[in-house]
C-alpha cells in the first residue's frame, strides 16, 4: 500500500490547480470544457497535443501561458508518478517473496521463534546435520536481516495459527521457542499443541517456578540457559582438573 508523502501531496494539488487554471486559458479561445480539458491534460501527462501546431493560435498569449503551466504541471506529475512507483518496487521484498516458495512443500525443518543469538547459534548446528531451520520473527528489520544472511525467516506472531502454518509447523520435527519472556514461550507453545498437533516443543525458561506451567503447556523439553551455562563450565572444570 502506497502512503503519499509531503512532496506527494504537494505535486498532485499542484496538478490539479494547474489543470483547472490551464483549462480555464483555452476556453477563452473559444474552445469547448471537453477539448480544453483534453488538450490540459495531455499536455500534462507529456503528450504533445494537438499533434499539429497549426490547430491552435501558437501566438495566442492564454495558449502560450497554458503550455507554460502544462509543463510545469508534467514536472509535478513526473515527481509524483516516479515517487509512486519507488515506494511500490521497494514495497516488493524480493526475498521474502522467495523464502515464501522456498517453504512450500517443506518438510523436517525445525521453527524457530525469535531470532536471537541462541536461535542463530542452534541453526548453524542443525545445519552441519543437514536440518534446515525457518524463522519467526515479529520484528520486520530482524526477518531482512536474517534474509540478508542466508536464513529463512517469516514475519509474524508466533502465538498466531495462521502464522505457525506458513511456517509449515505441521511439518516440522520441532519448535524451538526462544523468548526471554516465560508467558510469551507458554503462549507459543500452547498454539503449537493446538488441536491435538504432537508437534514436538522445546522451550527456553527463564524462572524455575515457571517450569510446571510450561510442563502443562505441552513442551517437550524445557531449558534454564543459566544452568546450561553452568553445567558445561563444570563439566569442563571437572575434565580438566
Amino acid at each position: 500500500m502506497v502512503r503519499f508523502r509531503a512532496i506527494q501531496l504537494i505535486s498532485i494539488l499542484l496538478i490539479v490547480v494547474i489543470f483547472f487554471i490551464s483549462t480555464a486559458l483555452i476556453m477563452t479561445e473559444n474552445y469547448s470544457f471537453f477539448a480544453a480539458a483534453l488538450f490540459t491534460f495531455m499536455n500534462i501527462i507529456g503528450a504533445t497535443f494537438p499533434p499539429s501546431a497549426s490547430l491552435v493560435d501558437a501566438n495566442s498569449p492564454f495558449i502560450l501561458l497554458s503550455l507554460t503551466l502544462a509543463g510545469i504541471g508534467n514536472i509535478a506529475f513526473t515527481i509524483t508518478f516516479a515517487t509512486i512507483f519507488y515506494q511500490l518496487l521497494v514495497s516488493v521484498d524480493v526475498r521474502y517473496a522467495i523464502t515464501k516458495q522456498r517453504l512450500r512443500g517443506m518438510s523436517g525443518h525445525v521453527v524457530i521463534t525469535p531470532i536471537n543469538g541462541m536461535g542463530i547459534e542452534l541453526s548453524k548446528r542443525l545445519s552441519e546435520s543437514k536440518i534446515q531451520a525457518v524463522f519467526i520473527d515479529e520484528n520486520k528489520s530482524e526477518v531482512r536481516k536474517a534474509h540478508r544472511n542466508g536464513l529463512l525467516a517469516i514475519h509474524g506472531d508466533p502465538t498466531k495459527q495462521e502464522t505457525l502454518d506458513q511456517a509449515r509447523l505441521g511439518s516440522a520435527i520441532a519448535l524451538c521457542t526462544l523468548y526471554d519472556d516465560d508467558i510469551k514461550n507458554t503462549l507459543v507453545t500452547i498454539e503449537a499443541r493446538r488441536g491435538g498437533r504432537q508437534t514436538r516443543v522445546l522451550s527456553r525458561i527463564k524462572r524455575l517456578d515457571d517450569i510446571p506451567k510450561m510442563e502443562r503447556s505441552g513442551a517437550r523439553r524445557i531449558i534454564l540457559p543459566e544452568a546450561a551455562v553452568g553445567i558445561e563450565m563444570s563439566d569442563f572444570l571437572v575434565a580438566s582438573g
